[in-house]
């Protein structure tokens, strides 16, 4: 609910509006199914992770868990989403969640290890926690038009922001434990140049097209497109008067923005405008709030200091 779950509400729901489809009960199975490969994909990663985390000196939960009780938690979490597969039943949905889950094994898990391989780490991240989780909802509602391209390339691109940024600030870690992501193969102050001229930028024009192309499907999501880009401007006032601080200046200003747009507004809006269609919607309304909980608690403490930070990275690393 912290990370990857908002791009999939916002798929989800999209689609729902779009195609008008009443499928309630489909709906939360579906997000269900993909909360529990998410939960996979995290488990996983901190288990193959455990003896470079110790060395690091990074504190995870799981650590003090006893191997066989935390091998015992990864079981039970692929039974229950093989559960999900059951009821789900979509053969596309299905290759596609189990493509996703192979990936998420490999990324940290050895003895391929993709984020210990430079280049293939980021893109094999940006597949697995954003592009093909949004596939597979598409393909569960066997939605393959134009806008499915621009969903799939915006959030890629976004998933390739993400992993940089966290490789950025997890760049003296990563050498420490001789772990080989894309910033320590590249170097840190050519990453910075890449991330800066060229990731961001390319990414920030796929979702204002990707924001585009909804302000043409869905009505009156033009006025929240430009609610955020009032808002960057506000924001980039307060920051020059000296009113409001950046606490994490790497990521842009405008990704930031971007992000509150696609993971917090829009999804909100989307699910009003289902709640008018049908009541029972209002359940969404329920997630989507929860999807945002620690999304608005971080930042509160984070603006009672006066300062801003990007709105999906919890913790310093």
């Amino acid at each position: 609910m912290s990370y990857d779950m908002h791009i999939v509400l916002f798929a989800l729901l999209y689609i729902l509006i779009v195609d008008n489809l009443n499928r309630l009960m489909d709906s939360l199975i579906l997000i269900s199914s993909l909360g529990f490969y998410f939960m996979y994909g995290f488990l996983i990663n901190d288990f193959c992770d455990m003896p470079f985390d110790i060395v690091a000196g990074k504190k995870r939960a799981v650590q003090e868990l006893p191997k066989s009780v935390f091998i015992a938690i990864i079981l039970l979490v692929v039974s229950i989403c093989v559960l999900h597969l059951l009821y789900l039943k979509e053969a596309f949905y299905i290759a596609t969640y189990i493509t996703s889950y192979i990936l998420a094994t490999l990324y940290s898990a050895p003895p391929i290890r993709f984020k210990n391989r430079g280049l293939a780490g980021i893109v094999v991240n940006a597949l697995i926690e954003k592009a093909l989780p949004v596939l597979a909802v598409f393909a569960f509602f066997t939605h393959f038009e134009i806008d499915t391209l621009i969903f799939l390339a915006a959030s890629f691109s976004f998933g390739i922001v993400e992993i940089i940024t966290h490789q950025i600030y997890d760049y003296k870690n990563d050498l420490r434990t001789e772990i080989h992501s894309f910033v320590t193969v590249v170097g840190i102050d050519k990453t910075l140049k890449i991330y800066k001229y060229f990731i961001c930028p390319i990414s920030g024009m796929l979702i204002v097209f990707l924001c585009f192309i909804i302000s043409l499907k869905v009505p009156y999501a033009f006025l929240y497109i430009i609610a955020t880009f009032v808002l960057y401007l506000i924001l980039r006032l307060f920051i020059s008067k000296g009113w409001l601080n950046r606490e994490k200046k790497v990521i842009p200003l405008y990704i930031s923005c971007l992000n509150i747009l696609i993971n917090t507004l829009l999804p909100l809006f989307f699910v009003i405008i289902l709640s008018f269609k049908n009541l029972l919607n209002i359940i969404f309304l329920l997630i989507a709030l929860g999807s945002q909980y620690y999304v608005i608690k971080y930042n509160l403490n984070s603006l009672k200091k006066k300062a801003l930070i990007h709105f999906e990275i919890f913790t310093d690393t």
